[in-house]
């Protein structure tokens, strides 16, 4: 997965961050449904409009899906990345610590 795909999503979650629409949208609801495998489905219909999921092939969506479920297991958002209300900033942690796998060392 290109990592301009994942910066392209990290803005979409940025400016939904930023529209106060979603700050009742909690990281325990965020990550329930990253465990059961309809985040990308939820995201769809919880933000509608102030996303746009068309850059992610179905490969990409499993990929990102798998990755996710990989940090939600062994990462503590909290300590490592700053993250412990909401759900869209642990996205974009999540995010961001996939480009900081796919760069080179």
């Amino acid at each position: 997965m290109r990592i301009t795909a994942l910066t392209f999503l990290a803005f979409y979650f940025n400016a939904a961050m930023d529209s106060g629409r979603y700050d009742d949208l909690a990281i325990s609801e965020v990550r329930s449904k990253i465990e059961n495998g309809t985040i990308f489905d939820f995201l769809r219909q919880r933000l509608g409009n102030d996303i746009d999921l068309s850059v992610l092939t179905k490969e990409d969506e499993g990929e990102l899906l798998a990755e996710w479920r990989d940090l939600l297991a062994a990462v503590n958002a909290r300590r490592k990345m700053g993250v412990e209300v909401r759900g869209l900033p642990l996205l974009i942690a999540y995010l961001l610590e996939g480009i900081q796998r796919r760069l080179p060392r």
